[in-house]
């Protein structure tokens, strides 16, 4: 996929402007003069390669199709018989990405095309692989095809580890859930006890004669959850990790309602921030720029926020801003939120508009201009201190982090000063 980006020069520090042509043009380059298109329909096991030649539509010649090759056929083929002149189109899929970076090492030029826009043209009465390479061709013939972009190795890594982790927490919930709908039947409710207590448990061994089939029961419930808790605490530990090893996620921290998952997630999502040129690319990225629609005269529809852009960053950063409203009163940013509520009336316009305006911070901070909306000294110690406490003294010490916890968050607050004072220093 072509790149259409200004480096600054190393003479020159980055300004606090953003430059004028340094975003991704997610369109697929224009089609080859010399060379051949070759769609690729990517499945787990089998790969249909479909080759064409043309510039549109219309003197599109398809000149061969190679169906079920396996991963291993398809590399030796692609190397024997293919150029860097020629193009690569697949879908974005589950193993599309690796593909990508298969041809890209074997010197080839590859786009992985948006799968909901080349779903359009699926809906006809027959359809199989080799139909499904011959479309991605076509479709992408017709112009305008809108491509992904493709993360590095890294980002990947990330963004696998944050998907474990929301699966983990989602599985947590439902164990919990389940535990308690099989104590409702016994009109046992649990009130303010925390369910995940020893004492809780024993607790609710008193409250009737169990059969043993019962306490059975309850023993697989228990063991159930407890597995998932441990599950989500082993994964929660290794985001507290990478956060410890990234300055960047710990100058998020710095941020009002970004928290250790947060700064986890918005670099784990947003990857390469020099693909959004205005914040306001990356606000509609995530999905929290309001919608409309309009229509002549008299129609004009509201959309909201919404079935768009990253779901998944967007419910951290509604979390996030729920806590500015409800910690932050004292703030610049929480003032400001319940202005808004008081003048609109309904918690979720403030809660969303308060989730754009930390998205727009984290825009000017991993840019490196000037950041306003801080956490205080002591709410920032707070979140430090949590993240120390969640590594663990024997991780601390692997990390070759102080093992004393007052000291690693007394290291972990210098460095994230000294960061901070020579990103400043270089965006003057």
């Amino acid at each position: 996929m072509k790149k259409t980006t200004i480096k600054p020069s190393p003479q020159k520090p980055p300004t606090t402007q953003p430059q004028t042509k340094q975003q991704e043009i997610y369109l697929a380059p224009p089609p080859p003069s010399k060379g051949k298109i070759i769609g690729l329909d990517c499945h787990p096991d089998t790969y249909t390669a479909a080759v064409f030649s043309g510039t549109t539509p219309h003197d599109a010649k398809k000149h061969s199709t190679h169906p079920d090759m396996t991963l291993l056929k398809l590399l030796d083929w692609v190397s024997r018989t293919c150029t860097k002149n020629d193009l690569f189109l697949m879908e974005a899929s589950g193993n599309s990405f690796e593909i990508h970076r298969r041809l890209i090492a074997l010197g080839l030029r590859a786009v992985v095309m948006e799968s909901c826009h080349l779903a359009k043209h699926a809906k006809t009465y027959a359809d199989n692989d080799k139909m499904a390479a011959a479309r991605i061709v076509l479709v992408y013939l017709q112009g305008n095809a809108p491509c992904v972009w493709v993360p590095d190795a890294r980002t990947c890594e990330r963004r696998e580890l944050l998907h474990l982790y929301n699966k983990a927490v989602k599985d947590c919930t439902a164990a919990i859930n389940s535990l308690k709908g099989y104590l409702n039947q016994f009109t046992i409710r649990l009130g303010s006890r925390p369910l995940g207590k020893e004492t809780t448990e024993a607790w609710i061994l008193k409250q009737r004669d169990w059969t043993p089939i019962q306490r059975e029961l309850l023993t697989e419930y228990y063991h159930h959850l407890r597995a998932q808790k441990q599950r989500t605490k082993t994964l929660q530990t290794l985001i507290g990790r990478e956060i410890c090893a990234e300055p960047l996620m710990l100058r998020c921290m710095k941020l009002l309602g970004i928290g250790q998952i947060n700064a986890f997630a918005l670099l784990a999502i947003i990857g390469d921030i020099r693909r959004f040129e205005r914040p306001e690319k990356l606000v509609a990225y995530i999905g929290l720029n309001p919608g409309q629609r309009e229509s002549g005269q008299g129609k004009k529809i509201k959309l909201g926020t919404g079935k768009r852009g990253r779901g998944d960053m967007r419910r951290l950063l509604v979390q996030g801003a729920h806590a500015v409203l409800r910690k932050g009163r004292n703030t610049p940013l929480g003032q400001w939120g319940w202005k808004l509520l008081a003048r609109k009336g309904q918690r979720s316009i403030a809660v969303v508009a308060i989730a754009r305006k930390l998205l727009v911070q984290v825009w000017h901070l991993l840019q490196g201009n000037p950041i306003q909306d801080l956490e205080n000294d002591k709410s920032l110690r707070t979140k430090l201190t949590k993240l120390a406490t969640m590594l663990g003294k024997n991780l601390r010490v692997e990390m070759s982090l102080p093992t004393q916890l007052n000291e690693c968050v007394e290291h972990l607050c210098e460095s994230l000063t000294s960061t901070v004072s020579r990103v400043r220093i270089g965006s003057n």
